[in-house]
């Protein structure tokens, strides 16, 4: 006999049919006070919708549960971002700029969700209520989604449909190249699959990646996502100063990572927005950074006096990330090099951050702090901060992304007033790297940092460790 996922899940969790929720139009994690309301959405949509006069943003939210070592359910952020629905199933959301208008094609239910009411149900009833209380223009079953392609097609032969790959680190979940032998297309990563299937099914129209438009409407801030940032980045404090206080010679990383998960979790957060980063010794250095990705053990190691930390780590706060760290050193104090490069990568930092402005650009920032290193250059006394200098000066630039439901979201071309970026340089020599971010909110006179203050300079962070360690 052969028996349905919903069957298995049914007589597994012992779950009943969902009812959908008649509840508030906001979305909002009970007992916290950052609400966005269903207007806000609407407002991101009709942004967006003025983006694709020639065409439709197709947007698949996330199918399946979570993963048995994932701290919750993981929606599609741009889907989220278009609807505030959290744990939406399985639904398609196109934006029709051709039209102005919103669809919503949800599935037929399943036996999930029966406690998840509102905003946070998992699946939606096709009819007005729904297109009421989410204030999307229609809401309607998913089997009439080919008919409404079909439709707008006709109207338009050289209708364009847009998808999202996945966002700039899309790739990462396995695209054309990875997973599969040439030829047979990707089998992880079911934004670029959801791509092909369109290409297929509609082999005449055109398909274009929407990242370059999402990005831009994502880019700019609203007062509510603001709030939520901040206290992602309040809750993300809590865990680095756990993290802090847990790295010690002979401790291995793994320890480190669950005292800043620890941390985050008692302190309110939803769960990491990464894994910590928590990389010592030779696995500072750049081109280990991703090697953790593939490894079982997350390169595990034991830490040793004389070494130093990556310390960086971001923690959820209601879909939104933090993210910001430091260089931490094992043993409690820096050695004479350590501190002189760490000396060297602060001032080249913050005179980066200066460009951090409306206006500035990325490439504003890296020549600020690449011309820093230069100036200095010759007053170094340490064989390691001469390396570093040297090193640094052979580069173009760091890593600055931008920040929201998203770890890395794209920075504009030219900042402007509510931007969330974080910038991490980071200097090379001896066997090591040295590491600083912070996460900052572009404003009108300049800039903020939005994550709470964490000491630069080698002593304050040697003095920070000694008071944090008396806790």
């Amino acid at each position: 006999m052969k028996t349905s996922v919903g069957a298995c899940v049914l007589a597994f969790l012992g779950l009943g049919f969902a009812a959908h929720g008649q509840g508030a139009t906001t979305v909002a994690t009970a007992g916290t006070a950052t609400v966005i309301d269903a207007p806000e959405f609407q407002a991101r949509r009709r942004a967006a919708l003025e983006k694709v006069p020639d065409g439709i943003i197709l947007l698949r939210s996330a199918w399946g549960l979570k993963h048995w070592d994932e701290s919750g359910f993981h929606q599609d952020p741009s889907f989220y971002y278009f609807t505030g629905l959290a744990n939406a199933h399985a639904a398609i959301l196109a934006l029709d700029g051709t039209k102005k208008e919103s669809w919503l094609f949800v599935p037929p239910r399943m036996p999930l969700g029966a406690d998840l009411h509102g905003f946070d149900s998992v699946f939606f009833d096709p009819d007005a209520s729904s297109e009421q209380e989410l204030r999307i223009d229609h809401v309607v079953a998913w089997d009439q989604f080919s008919a409404f392609i079909e439709s707008r097609r006709k109207d338009n032969p050289k209708l364009i449909l847009y998808t999202d790959r996945g966002g700039q680190t899309g790739w990462m979940a396995g695209d054309d190249s990875l997973g599969t032998p040439p030829g047979l297309g990707p089998l992880q990563n079911p934004n670029v699959v959801w791509t092909n299937m369109l290409r297929a099914h509609w082999a005449d129209l055109e398909v274009k990646n929407a990242f370059g438009i999402l990005d831009e409407v994502r880019s700019v801030k609203t007062a509510a996502e603001i709030a939520r940032m901040r206290q992602a980045a309040a809750v993300t404090a809590e865990g680095f100063w756990a993290g802090v206080r847990a790295i010690g010679p002979g401790k291995t990383q793994r320890q480190v990572e669950g005292a800043v998960l620890d941390a985050c979790l008692a302190s309110g957060s939803d769960g990491p927005s990464l894994w910590p980063w928590v990389r010592s010794g030779p696995y500072t250095l750049e081109n280990t950074l991703f090697e953790p990705f593939v490894d079982y053990h997350n390169l595990d190691r034991k830490m040793l006096a004389g070494e130093v930390v990556r310390l960086d780590l971001g923690c959820d706060f209601q879909m939104y990330k933090g993210d910001f760290g430091r260089t931490i050193p094992v043993s409690g104090h820096f050695d004479e090099g350590q501190r002189e490069t760490m000396e060297l990568l602060n001032g080249a930092y913050l005179a980066g951050v200066d460009a951090l402005r409306p206006g500035g650009s990325s490439i504003d920032v890296f020549k600020a702090t690449l011309a820093y290193i230069s100036q200095h250059q010759g007053e170094l006394k340490t064989a390691m901060a001469k390396d570093a200098a040297a090193d640094a000066l052979k580069r173009k630039g760091y890593a600055l992304h931008g920040l929201g439901i998203d770890m890395a979201e794209g920075a504009p071309k030219a900042f402007q007033a509510g931007n969330v970026l974080c910038y991490e340089p980071q200097l090379t020599a001896g066997n090591q790297a040295f590491f600083v971010e912070d996460t900052f909110l572009i404003t009108t006179a300049g800039h903020e940092v939005l994550n709470p203050a964490l000491p630069y300079s080698p002593g304050d962070i040697e003095r920070t460790m000694m008071s944090h360690a008396q806790h």
